[in-house]
């Protein structure tokens, strides 16, 4: 298979991305008097190019999730221990209750940290057996 440096690919992939179905597409290639197996390739480049984006899409938005509530957390975690180090809440409890929160929370913001510079591939490199099964007319 070719690198997706093909402009149609890239105005196919952006209108399937916009909602357009597969049907419509296929259609319009065929007005278009294109061969089948052009097509084909085609369409299962697009798919390839709508899961890529589909799922770095998702991962994006989750990477700075993890940070920012670990960050809460341990901000949350550091009041309730100057509190409790003052006497002012829970002085009859033990301080892993109240060391818990901060500790969790320095854990959530390096995990958050870690998932932002990792970079992985986010498509395995074979047909998975979801793929194998997906027609392509």
């Amino acid at each position: 298979m070719e690198k997706d440096s093909d402009p149609r690919i890239e105005d196919l992939t952006r209108e399937k991305l916009k909602g357009k179905s597969y049907s419509i597409i296929r259609d319009e290639l065929k007005a278009s008097g294109m061969a089948a197996e052009e097509i084909n390739r085609l369409i299962r480049q697009v798919d390839e190019k709508v899961l890529r984006e589909t799922l770095e899409q998702g991962d994006k938005q989750r990477k700075p999730q993890w940070y920012l509530w670990g960050l809460i957390l341990a901000v949350a975690g550091l009041l309730l221990s100057i509190a409790y180090k003052a006497g002012l809440i829970l002085s009859g409890q033990p301080a892993l209750v109240v060391y818990a929160p901060f500790v969790a929370g320095i854990l959530l913001m390096f995990y958050g940290r870690m998932l932002q510079r990792k970079k992985t591939d986010l498509i395995p490199k074979r047909p998975g057996p979801i793929r194998k099964r997906r027609p392509y007319k």
